[in-house]
């Protein structure tokens, strides 16, 4: 089973935005997806998309706490 399942839908959307700005950035506008955002999630895992969205909260560019449950 995928871990996205595993996710409150805020949580979700919190990955894929962090997806969306970290990963994304350098793709044309037709990626900015969350189809493709979920494709990065699951590949990246639980660990590097929960370091990743520390790293925003602590830089201020986004608010909040996600837990992912492995």
């Amino acid at each position: 089973m995928s871990f996205l399942m595993t996710l409150s839908l805020e949580d979700l959307n919190r990955l894929r935005e962090v997806a969306k700005k970290v990963f994304l950035q350098y793709n044309p506008p037709e990626f900015y997806t969350d189809r493709e955002a979920d494709k990065i999630i699951e590949a990246m895992g639980p660990e590097i998309m929960e370091q990743r969205i520390k790293q925003m909260v602590d830089a201020g560019l986004m608010k909040g706490k996600i837990q992912v449950k492995t």
